[in-house]
C-alpha cells in the first residue's frame, strides 16, 4: 500500500484547502525540528512527511492524480525533497506567524527541516498522459507514438527568458529570490519572508525580455515520444519517463504514463490470459481440432477426448510478455460445451444407443 496523504495530515478526502492548511499548521507546531531539540532527527522526518502531503493536496492537479491513482500518480523523482516544494508562499504565511507566536524573532533563520529561503532554481512539474491500447498490440510489442503537450525550453532565448541570453540581478530582491518584511509589536519582532514577485524566486531577471516566451524561459508545445509496451504492462501502474515533463531552469519534470488496456475477448489473471471457446459436445467427448483467434493470429488447437465443461486448455507462451522480461505468459482457453437444441431422429437413436452402452453412467455414480 502507498502513502495516504490525507491520513498523514489527518483530514478527510473531501477536505477544503483551508482545512488542509490548518491541519498542516497544527502539525508543524508539533513537529518542527526547532521546536523539538530533544528529538530533532525524528521531527525532521515527520516534518518532511507532512510537507510532502501538503505539497500534493494543495496542488489541484497532483491531488486529482493522487485521488485516482494513489501514490504512483504523484511519485517524486528520487523521493520528495525541498526543491520539489512549490507552495513556498503558503509556508511563509504559516511560519512567519508561528515563529512570532513562540518568540523566535528571527523568522526562518537558516531554514527549517532542510527547506532554505536561499534562492534556487526550481525543477519543472511532471506531465501525465493516459494511453489507450489493445492487448494484441502489447503481445506484438508494437511501437507506440505518444503525443502530448508540455512546457519546453524556449529555443529563442535558450531558456534564459532574455533575447540577449543574459540575466541581471533582480533589483527588488538583490539576487536572493525572496523579500522580507519586519514589523514590531511590543517586544515581539514579526518577520515574514515571501517569494520575490519580480523574479519569481530566481534572483535574476532578463536583460531584454524574450518575445517568444514572455521572459519565462519556456513555451508550451506539442511533443512526441516513441515507446514500446513495458513487459508485464498493466492498467494499475504508472510508468515514468525521466525528464520528459515540464521544463524549468532547475531541470525538467518526468512524464508519467498510464495505459488504458482493452482486453477484447480476453480476461487477465496475473501473467496469464483467459478466453472462452465454444466446443461442440461431440468434440468434447471424442476429441477434435478447432481454429482459435489468439493474440498473434489464428492457431489450430487440439481438443483432448473427454474434455469437461469449464476445463482449461493451456497454451504455453501465447500470452503477453511477463514483467520479469523472461518469456511470455500463457493463454488458457476456457471450454464452453455447446449442446444442440434440436436433433434428428437418427441422431436421437444414436444417442440412445450411446446412453445405454454398459459403463457409461458408472463413472458418474461411483
Amino acid at each position: 500500500m502507498g502513502k495516504d496523504y490525507y491520513a498523514v495530515l489527518g483530514v478527510g478526502r473531501k477536505a477544503t484547502k483551508d482545512e488542509i492548511k490548518k491541519a498542516y499548521r497544527d502539525l508543524a507546531k508539533k513537529y518542527h525540528p526547532d521546536l523539538n531539540p530533544q528529538n530533532k532527527k525524528e521531527a525532521e522526518e515527520k516534518f518532511k512527511e507532512i510537507s510532502e502531503a501538503y505539497e500534493v493536496l494543495m496542488d489541484d492537479q497532483k491531488r486529482a492524480r493522487f485521488d485516482q491513482y494513489g501514490e504512483e500518480g504523484v511519485k517524486f523523482q528520487g523521493g520528495f525533497d525541498w526543491n520539489q516544494f512549490h507552495h513556498y508562499q503558503d509556508v511563509q504565511d504559516i511560519f512567519g506567524d508561528l515563529f512570532s507566536q513562540f518568540g523566535f524573532g528571527g523568522g526562518f533563520g537558516g531554514g527549517f527541516g532542510g527547506f532554505s529561503t536561499q534562492q534556487r532554481e526550481m525543477r519543472g512539474n511532471d506531465s501525465f498522459v493516459e494511453i489507450p491500447i489493445d492487448i494484441r498490440r502489447i503481445a506484438r510489442n508494437e511501437k507506440i507514438e505518444v503525443f502530448y503537450f508540455r512546457e519546453m525550453k524556449c529555443e529563442s532565448c535558450d531558456g534564459t527568458g532574455s533575447t540577449t541570453k543574459k540575466l541581471l540581478t533582480c533589483p527588488t530582491c538583490h539576487g536572493r529570490g525572496y523579500v522580507e518584511r519586519s514589523t514590531n509589536q511590543g517586544f515581539i519582532l514579526f518577520r515574514t519572508t515571501e517569494v520575490c514577485r519580480t523574479c519569481n524566486g530566481r534572483g535574476k531577471v532578463p536583460e531584454k525580455v524574450c518575445k517568444e516566451c514572455q521572459g519565462s524561459g519556456y513555451v508550451r508545445k506539442k511533443d512526441k515520444i516513441e515507446i514500446f509496451p513495458p513487459p508485464g504492462i498493466n492498467e494499475e501502474e504508472v510508468y515514468i519517463l525521466r525528464d520528459k515533463g515540464n521544463y524549468r531552469p532547475g531541470g525538467s519534470g518526468d512524464l508519467r504514463i498510464k495505459f488504458d488496456i482493452d482486453y477484447m475477448e480476453f480476461r487477465r489473471e496475473n501473467d496469464s490470459l483467459e478466453k472462452d471457446i465454444q466446443v461442440d459436445f461431440t468434440d468434447a467427448i471424442i476429441g477434435g481440432k478447432m481454429k482459435v483467434s489468439l493474440l498473434r493470429g489464428e492457431k489450430e488447437v487440439d481438443i483432448p477426448p473427454g474434455t469437461q465443461p469449464e476445463e482449461g486448455i493451456v497454451l504455453k507462451g501465447e500470452g503477453i510478455p511477463k514483467k520479469s522480461g523472461r518469456g511470455n505468459g500463457d493463454i488458457i482457453l476456457r471450454v464452453k460445451v455447446v449442446l444442440p437444441k434440436r436433433i434428428s431422429k437418427k441422431q436421437r437413436e444414436l444417442l440412445e444407443q450411446f446412453k445405454n452402452e454398459k459403463g457409461f453412467f458408472s463413472q458418474f455414480h461411483m
